[in-house]
Formats: C-alpha cells, sequence, structure tokens
C-alpha cells in the first residue's frame, strides 16, 4: 500500500531533455530543473523562481516537491460588464 501524505507521493518527473526535468504531481505542474554547464542543478518552482542551486538531482526534486505549498490560492473570475458607448445625445453609438 502506498502513502499518499508522505512528501513526494504523486509526484512524477519527466526528462524533457538531456539536463532539463519537469515535475508534476496529479497533473498540476510544480517546477523544473536545469542542470548547468558545471553540473550543479538549478531548481525552479512552478512561477520559474529560483528554488535554489543544488549539487544532486536528486536533492533539488526534493526541494522543488517540498517546496510546494499544499494547496495554491484560490483563483476567481468574476465577469464585468462595460456599457455599451452612447453618443453625445444618449442614444447607443451605432
Amino acid at each position: 500500500m502506498v502513502s499518499h501524505d508522505r512528501p513526494g507521493a504523486g509526484v512524477v518527473w519527466a526528462r524533457v531533455e538531456d539536463g532539463f526535468h519537469v515535475g508534476s504531481r496529479n497533473g498540476v505542474f510544480l517546477g523544473y530543473i536545469d542542470r548547468q554547464t558545471g553540473g550543479a542543478f538549478l531548481a525552479y518552482d512552478g512561477r520559474s523562481r529560483l528554488v535554489g542551486r543544488f549539487d544532486a538531482l536528486t536533492a533539488a526534486m526534493a526541494a522543488v516537491t517540498n517546496d510546494q505549498p499544499p494547496q495554491d490560492a484560490e483563483i476567481t473570475l468574476r465577469e464585468v460588464r462595460v456599457p455599451a458607448p452612447r453618443s453625445i445625445d444618449g442614444e447607443k453609438a451605432s
């Protein structure tokens, strides 16, 4: 039995190309890791903010995975209705 409460549960890492990995959890983008010329790994969160520089790929993966909040803030969309433009005499403009 797999525990989904442990850190890293449900995380999938895909190697897009040599030295570039992308992480997701349940289809939600977590961040990415980019190997540098010198061999270090730069880890970025889901908003492309640097999480840190690491010597090992697994350390970079852990940092991206564990740096994520349990749930992002809710996004609310609202429809804003703008009145149609009117002419000088008050009639609707055509």
